[in-house]
């Protein structure tokens, strides 16, 4: 991670937290917009620094216990350390009370380092067997617990820490200087164990009482309240801390040096006062003062956005210490002395770690998987701020300082747990999902979310769920491509138009995604079209890799806008020009007679081939060269009566029935005798008949027989049709006019 002043690297693995290794400062513009650029804010997070190396490995007994753990819950720790600068040692006892979930448990592991010593375990005044190794401490109970029974150890035990991720515990004061003049932890996400023992987990929150024991001279700081401080011998003193609210172990929290404090008072929303302590080295006093006056307005605006402030019975504070970055410490926030400049350069900093409060310290992830909900929820929380600071402008400007060219991954389990896919791309998807929404929906959802779950411990599902409360229906398709997935649209636009004659326009609105990293994104686009009236917005929902929509305006097009606004996280929106190769503004690919003009995309018979390309418009089976009406088709020759039957016992009048001949509205029957029938089809007997049978009364000759035609006639414009072909194959005439 660079900074401005050649900042100590400790040990660090390759995970970036919240944590903001200090770039050269750009000063936030005073309408809240962004002070930073994509590459700025990888340098502020450390994402860019070669230097990082690998995380610990995690050891087999390290991976056996994480099953293990789930016997029992951690309901509170006592810890009573002393941390002597001199040696970078850290001695005292912790004592875990915890509840069984399992009957005849009797093993308990918790995880500590192996370079820590522990001299020994009890429960109350027995003492317990336990073994070391692996970096887990297994400790053997002196008899069974079953399901629901609570038991307490407390472990004696002492050693320098080692460092890893960002230190896990730390004795420098100043990047420039050596280790003692200063005390301070940073254990996200699993450096808790590095310095105390405990079921390191983020699924496993616990009450914690802090008493810190340090040098005279120096101030500790810690999670909760400040309950009292008092003089040790050996020119030592201790500060009691305790925390009204369960904390998971990576934010518990120490912070110790030769701070001097000042306050602020906080009138939460819900009534009475909260104080807000600072707690800064000398020097930045003056500066200090500056750059944390915007946080009461901050913490304000958080309230009346997510709901009461977490931790109101306890207090917020911020102490300095001596890395380059920040670190979201329940109601304590770890703040870096370099971020401290007077200029409130670092608001969005400040911001950020307020946010958290709600979102990773009162509502913790349920996995390491589930970080956006801390990171993502954090980085919105800063956009939000600078809306409430610059209005609509400022979020607009600051979501598009969050855009880069691409994100590592998806980002629920990703791919570098705190990278920029974590942060930045889970700030945006939560604007996504606010456009997707709806300001009311969404704020509701995020209210929702803080109030449902305060205090415990959250995953993606969940929160996905109490989204689709708010938002009526299933949220699947967005949180499938853009949680679960990874990379985004890149997207391509364009329209045609058509004058409908009418006084209306026919404009066809085409968009593409080309992406070639991921599959379909399904969103509501929202497209600003231009005109001679005016301008308007029409959201459109775009669930095609290539989709045309059809919208009507008033007056012609001049210019389309794809999601002028930003609510969509893209590669890139590209206007083209759709294919129309006969020029009647109609796309090519919806048009239903690419070939031949047809604007209006006439067609007739609805077989979806244009009245300009059909032979046959009114799908008639007559082709329009030969339809007398080729747009009607009740109308034109009438086709061939192709059944009759005659019935009737002999000696009676003959009833004769026949079907419905195409486009005939009368028919013409025609009689012969039998004996004529080879030379010719009879006599026009009954022309005119509207139905679809006749009576003939009259009786053949004594010896002979009737033989009968039926010929349909149109008495629009299509006249008499055909009586089909005779014996010898020749069409037949009729005698009816």
């Amino acid at each position: 991670m660079s900074s401005r002043n050649s900042f100590l690297h400790l040990a660090v693995v390759s995970f970036v937290l919240l944590l903001i290794a200090v770039a050269p400062a750009t000063a936030e513009a005073a309408d809240g917009s962004a002070p930073f650029t994509p590459e700025e804010r990888d340098e502020i997070f450390g994402r860019t620094d070669p230097r990082r190396p690998s995380a610990r490995a995690t050891t087999h007994d390290e991976i056996r216990a994480v099953t293990a753990q789930e016997d029992f819950d951690a309901k509170s720790y006592v810890l009573d350390l002393s941390f002597d600068p001199t040696t970078s040692r850290v001695s005292g006892t912790v004592t875990m009370n915890a509840t069984s979930l399992a009957d005849g448990l009797q093993t308990v592991p918790l995880n500590l380092l192996d370079n820590m010593t522990v001299a020994s375990v009890v429960r109350g005044a027995i003492p317990l067997t336990f073994a070391h190794a692996g970096n887990i401490l297994d400790i053997t109970l002196d008899q069974p617990f079953d399901t629901g029974q609570d038991f307490q150890v407390t472990i004696d035990y002492s050693g320098s820490p080692s460092a890893s991720g960002f230190a896990a515990l730390a004795w420098t004061k100043y990047n420039s200087s050596g280790a003692g003049q200063m005390v301070w932890s940073l254990s996200e996400p699993d450096g808790a164990r590095n310095w105390w023992p405990c079921k390191d987990r983020p699924d496993d929150k616990a009450m914690v009482d802090e008493y810190w024991t340090v040098p005279s001279g120096w101030t500790a700081t810690g999670n909760g309240r400040l309950i009292e401080e008092g003089t040790l011998p050996g020119g030592r003193k201790q500060y009691y801390w305790s925390s009204s609210y369960p904390l998971t172990t990576y934010l518990v929290s120490v912070a110790a040096t030769d701070y001097v404090k000042f306050s602020q008072t906080y009138d939460p929303i819900a009534g009475g006062t909260m104080p807000i302590d600072y707690y800064v080295y000398s020097e930045d006093l003056n500066d200090a003062q500056v750059d944390f006056s915007p946080l009461p307005a901050m913490m304000r605006y958080f309230e009346l956005t997510f709901g009461d402030y977490p931790f109101v019975d306890d207090q917020y504070g911020m102490s300095a210490f001596g890395w380059g970055g920040a670190m979201e410490h329940t109601a304590n926030t770890s703040y870096g002395y370099l971020l401290i400049t007077g200029t409130n350069y670092y608001d969005w900093v400040v911001a950020h770690e307020l946010a958290h409060q709600w979102w990773g310290d009162s509502l913790s992830p349920q996995t390491w998987a589930d970080i956006w909900l801390n990171e993502g929820f954090a980085t919105y929380s800063e956009a939000l701020w600078a809306e409430d600071v610059g209005g609509p402008t400022a979020l607009l400007d600051y979501m598009n300082a969050l855009w880069r060219a691409s994100f590592d991954g998806p980002l629920y389990d990703p791919t570098e747990l705190f990278g920029s896919t974590s942060y930045d791309k889970g700030g945006w998807v939560l604007h996504m999902l606010r456009g997707a929404m709806g300001d009311t929906a969404f704020f509701q959802t995020l209210r929702d979310w803080y109030v449902n779950n305060k205090d415990g411990v959250v995953n993606t599902a969940q929160f996905q769920a109490t989204a689709e409360v708010r938002y009526g229906g299933s949220l699947n398709w967005f949180f499938q491509s853009w949680v679960y997935g990874a990379n985004r649209p890149d997207y391509e636009y364009g329209y045609t138009s058509v004058d409908m004659g009418d006084g209306t326009f026919r404009n066809y609105l085409q968009v593409r995604q080309v992406q070639v990293d991921a599959g379909l994104f399904t969103m509501p686009i929202d497209l600003t079209l231009h005109g001679s009236a005016g301008s308007e917005v029409r959201t459109v929902w775009n669930d095609m890799l290539d989709q045309i929509f059809v919208l009507e305006t008033t007056s012609p097009l001049t210019a389309v806008q794809f999601d002028v606004d930003n609510w969509i996280l893209k590669a890139g929106a590209t206007p083209f020009t759709p294919a129309d190769l006969d020029l009647d503004g109609v796309p090519d690919q919806v048009d239903n007679c690419p070939a031949r003009s047809n604007p209006l995309q006439s067609d007739t018979d609805g077989d979806a081939i244009g009245d300009s390309c059909d032979a046959d418009d009114d799908n008639d089976s007559l082709a329009d060269v030969l339809d007398c009406a080729p747009l009607d088709n009740e109308q034109g020759e009438p086709g061939e009566v192709t059944a009759l039957v005659a019935l009737g016992p002999a000696g009676q009048p003959t009833e004769l029935a026949w079907d419905a001949a195409p486009r005939a509205d009368l028919y013409d029957v025609i009689r012969g005798s039998l004996g004529s029938v080879a030379s010719g089809p009879g006599s026009c007997h009954a022309p005119g008949q509207t139905g679809l049978s006749y009576v003939d009364a009259e009786l053949p000759p004594v010896g002979e027989g009737f033989a009968y035609l039926i010929r349909g006639y149109d008495s629009g414009c299509g006249g008499g049709g055909t009586l089909g072909r005779d014996s010898t194959g020749e069409l037949r005439t009729s005698p009816c006019p």
